[in-house]
């Protein structure tokens, strides 16, 4: 649009009480703001009286404006005046409209208070079975590894294979974002439908929760096999006395 003609359209607006406003800075998605510079032109007087002395100084310019009304305070024609109160009824609806999300959400706070859950297991596949054990910050160390696949072999003997173990790490929070919900129940139902998979890719017909860590995780999921709980190997290796306890477990 040309000046003169975003000229006439504000005169226009002007004249129909419609209020105009203009953005402080770019809006995301919106057009750019084409801005004009206006400059104020000089009224020269034609005609002078008669009885204008020459030296005359001209008038002041907030004297001459004030002789002339603002176009809201000409008189609007009826269909002007009918037109500015629909638009303005229009205008206090939608900015009421506008509002209510706001409300709504100012006064019912998100609750950012939860603590984020967090926790790393170990997952080791041997002997048809699901092993899994708590890490902590700590990593998956050989032996317990060497440990797990005698455990295995143990149960299966005579009939067991050599075959090497699976091993994978299941860690949570997988995303940092915490719009998509890092609390206990989505940590709950990720774990579940992940070993959900694992045992039915494996056909694990057992899952064996080694300590504290991993049976307080797992004691409310619902998984498709039977599940058994034993002592941390990481304890085991550390006491070996307990690995009286570990054996009297896994033959229960």
């Amino acid at each position: 649009m040309s000046a003169s003609g975003e000229i006439n359209r504000l005169r226009y607006l002007a004249a129909m009480g419609v209020p105009i406003y203009v953005t402080r800075r770019a809006l995301p998605g919106a057009a750019v703001t084409a801005k004009y510079a206006l400059r104020a032109t000089a009224q020269i007087d034609v005609m002078k009286p008669s009885g204008t002395a020459p030296n005359a100084a001209p008038a002041s310019p907030t004297n001459a404006s004030s002789t002339h009304l603002s176009p809201r305070t000409r008189t609007s024609p009826p269909a002007a005046q009918a037109l500015r109160e629909s638009l303005r009824k229009d205008a206090g609806q939608s900015a009421t409209a506008r509002s209510l999300p706001d409300t709504q959400s100012s006064s019912t706070p998100i609750n950012r208070s939860e603590p984020v859950t967090r926790f790393r297991l170990a997952v080791v596949i041997c002997a048809g079975r699901l092993w899994l054990e708590g890490l902590g910050d700590e990593a998956l160390a050989q032996e317990q590894v060497l440990l797990v696949t005698a455990m295995g072999r143990a149960l299966t003997h005579p009939d067991g294979g050599d075959d090497a173990p699976a091993v994978t790490e299941f860690r949570w929070p997988l995303h940092d974002n915490a719009q998509l919900g890092l609390g206990a129940e989505e940590a709950a139902a990720t774990l579940q439908g992940f070993l959900y998979r694992q045992i039915e890719e494996h056909a694990c017909v057992e899952l064996i929760c080694l300590g504290d860590s991993s049976k307080a995780l797992v004691a409310n999921l619902q998984v498709p096999c039977a599940r058994r709980y034993a002592p941390a190997t990481r304890d085991v290796l550390e006491n070996p006395l307990l690995k009286r306890d570990i054996w009297t477990a896994l033959r229960a």
